[in-house]
């Protein structure tokens, strides 16, 4: 009769391994007792285990004959996919049972068998918010039990009177699990009330784009820039928190909600609150300037010419909107947003909101504009130009450009050439440079890239090697599937009368080698998900060139530079993994593609 060995089962328990020829030199042998006296003769073993060397001795002489090749048996079997599976040997508390199978009896007990006086030891553990008890259990021996009356009542000691779960602790008792912890008690989430908010009744979007034109030009008159309101009109409400309701911890307290933040209505110039105090209302006609705390409501300040000896200079808290020129040495400065119908000299304009220039600047390298939104205008020359976000042309030459969000280029010639150019975003542009090799310098840098750079750095692998460890891990699932399979065909071709009993543990090993296979490979796919997740959001920080890219261009993406050495039609230039790279614009990279 073949005896399947125990220790299959006991593979992934983990325990000490025995080696297995001190288990053989054990078998058919009493335990001595510490006296040497009172020892217990070995010779009837002795004697039983002849025959057995005997055979084995026979055995051994006929395994050396090469002409004849040994037959596996099914312990042969079994040991080799131990081996496969990297199972350790039996151990030799296992070789107990055959022991008494053999008529031997062990002189001395199990000490773990044995009771103990001192009752089991139970300790509660609370979470810092009261709202979870957690129990844990120490017994001095194996046949020592808790019953659920008896943890009710330590928890009952404990002040614990609220939430408690009977069921599962009669359960816990039953099963008798107690090396596990259970939670015993849960107490009632408190529900806070959501904060209140302001609902605006207007587009907050301080963002001006151009309206395209059906024959594809800008139209730098339709920008959406004037928000208009009338008398009585209202501009936003208030919304009230919703109710929450209060908690109750495990120790049977309440714990009290906390109340939603109820905002203030941002009162300002020309405006009031409703009788319920509720709702925002203007008091005239105007235009809405929004600010962090306040809503005004102003009437634009116009200027019915130009900019030049007749006026002065003009500084207003609104917006302006000059129906001329702006001539040189002269400056414009305004609180909200600063429009020009015709052209500005080399001038100097500031704003706090947007800027924008119908016509176009010639700075002679000397005029500015400094604008806390965008800068649009239909080209720019020998310019100083500072956008807080972006900054909207048809071309850029010889100009010093900084934008905190992106620069894009429009119409047919859509050119950056000479100068330098610093955006947070990308650039967005038909030409760049120009066939007579003009030093062009383009540089994306900002706080988000930097810290996507460091996180990507830190956290996160290259792809590629990635997919390369994805495709190790399933080749070696692959060969361990294989191997596997063969040994039990083998098995079942040479003991066809075997019903499955005998291979079923080691049926359970394998699927659990199958399942850490499995987790390895998904660990892996999820990694290699992220990195291309953060490939992708480097790709929002780079230069679109979709006509000519010229030599004399020279690219810088967080620290790292790109020398155009010679002439790259329709690319995407960016930032992957300590490098520049570029590849060939596809329609799908547009303004909108990059990050704003």
């Amino acid at each position: 009769m073949i005896v399947f060995p125990k220790s299959l089962a006991k593979f992934w328990n983990k325990k000490e391994k025995t080696d297995q020829d001190a288990v053989r030199s054990t078998e058919g042998m009493t335990e001595q007792p510490e006296d040497p006296d009172e020892a217990i003769p070995a010779s009837e073993p002795e004697q039983t285990a002849e025959p057995e060397q005997a055979a084995e001795s026979e055995q051994a002489a006929e395994s050396e004959q090469p002409s004849e090749p040994k037959e596996m048996t099914a312990l042969d079997h079994i040991r080799e996919l131990e081996q496969l599976l990297g199972m350790e040997p039996e151990k030799q508390e296992n070789q107990v049972p055959e022991q008494k199978a053999q008529g031997e009896v062990p002189t001395k007990s199990d000490p773990s068998a044995e009771e103990s006086s001192e009752p089991p030891i139970l300790d509660l553990k609370v979470s810092s918010n009261g709202m979870r008890a957690v129990l844990e259990v120490t017994l001095h021996s194996l046949n020592q039990k808790v019953t659920p009356e008896e943890i009710l009542a330590f928890l009952e000691r404990k002040k614990i009177s609220y939430g408690i779960l009977e069921e599962e602790i009669r359960e816990y008792c039953k099963q008798a699990n107690f090396m596990q912890s259970l939670v015993c008690a849960v107490g009632k989430q408190v529900l806070d009330e959501s904060d209140g908010r302001i609902e605006y009744y207007f587009e907050t979007d301080k963002v001006l784009r151009p309206i395209q034109r059906k024959d594809g030009s800008l139209d730098y008159r339709e920008l959406g820039l004037v928000k208009n309101i009338s008398k009585g009109d209202s501009l936003c409400a208030l919304i009230l928190p919703n109710p929450g309701s209060d908690g109750m911890d495990v120790f049977g307290k309440v714990v009290p909600y906390h109340k939603g933040a109820v905002p203030v209505l941002p009162i300002g110039v020309n405006t009031q609150a409703s009788e319920d105090g509720q709702t925002l209302i203007s008091m005239v006609d105007g235009t809405i300037e929004m600010l962090p705390n306040a809503i005004n409501v102003n009437e634009i300040f116009i200027v019915k010419g130009d900019v030049g000896r007749d006026s002065g200079n003009v500084s207003a808290k609104c917006s302006v909107l000059i129906q001329g020129d702006v001539k040189s040495g002269f400056s414009v400065s305004a609180g909200g947003d600063i429009t020009v119908r015709g052209i500005v000299e080399h001038a100097h304009l500031e704003a706090g909101g947007n800027i924008v220039i119908s016509q176009g600047m010639n700075g002679g390298g000397r005029g500015s504009l400094k604008a806390g939104g965008n800068i649009s205008g239909k080209f720019f020359e020998n310019a100083i130009l500072d956008a807080q976000h972006e900054i909207y042309a048809s071309i850029i030459m010889n100009s010093v450009v900084r934008a905190g969000g992106s620069l894009i280029l429009n119409k047919d010639i859509a050119t950056l050439a000479g100068g330098e150019c610093t955006v947070g975003c990308g650039v967005y542009a038909k030409n760049v440079g120009n066939p007579s090799g003009s030093v062009t310098k383009v540089r994306i840098e900002s706080r988000e890239l930097n810290a996507l750079l460091t996180e990507s750095s830190k956290k996160l692998k290259n792809p590629e090697v990635l997919l390369h460890e994805l495709d190790n891990a399933r080749r070696e699932m692959r060969e361990f599937e294989d191997q596997f399979e063969r040994l039990h065909q083998q098995f079942i071709q040479q003991h066809p009368e075997d019903d499955g009993t005998k291979f079923e543990q080691v049926n359970k090993a394998a699927e659990k080698k199958r399942i850490q296979f499995s987790k390895k490979i998904e660990e892996l796919e999820e990694q290699h998900q992220q990195s291309e997740a953060s490939l992708n959001s480097f790709l929002s920080y780079s230069i679109i060139a979709k006509g000519m890219v010229y030599p004399g261009v020279k690219m810088e993406i967080a620290g790292y530079t790109y020398n155009v050495i010679k002439e790259t039609s329709c690319a995407k230039f960016y930032l992957t993994y300590g490098k520049i790279e570029w590849r060939p614009a596809t329609p799908t990279d547009t303004p909108d593609t990059i990050k704003h």
